[in-house]
């Protein structure tokens, strides 16, 4: 495995993979939990049930790590730690451009107003402190 520079990680997380965001419970475990994200300019966006464990632990500690792998060859790895935060303001656009990020144009629009109409999502925001990435050697 080689190291993947910050280009080679920026170009990774551009691509439609699901992230494992680990929080801290309150009895100081791990809690991980799949979640689709989009990183955009030193942040990391992750979109939630308002009631998920992942969103409680987060009030109580920000410290997080996403961890995104890949399964097949060319295998790549991207660590991402930070600080997260429930993203205040209008979640629509972004909660929209991660849903079309993973379902496509159509789907992912449709999806993004039935969830907003629901009411019962929100945003995580993560400032990004530390990206480590990894790939097969060439």
């Amino acid at each position: 495995m080689a190291d993947m520079n910050q280009q080679d990680i920026a170009e990774y997380l551009a691509e439609a993979h699901v992230a494992h965001m680990v929080t801290i419970r309150p009895n100081g475990r791990p809690q991980v939990a799949p979640v689709w994200f989009l990183e955009d300019d030193g942040k990391a966006f992750v979109m939630a049930d308002a009631n998920a464990m992942k969103v409680r632990n987060i009030r109580r500690n920000p410290a997080v790590t996403l961890s995104i792998a890949t399964d097949q060859r060319p295998l790549k790895y991207a660590v991402l730690n930070g600080n997260a935060k429930l993203f205040e303001g209008d979640i629509a656009p972004m909660l929209e451009r991660i849903l079309v990020h993973y379902d496509g144009p159509g789907r992912g629009a449709e999806r993004a107003k039935e969830l907003l109409a629901e009411d019962r999502m929100v945003l995580i925001e993560v400032q990004l402190t530390r990206l480590i990435g990894w790939k097969d050697g060439d």
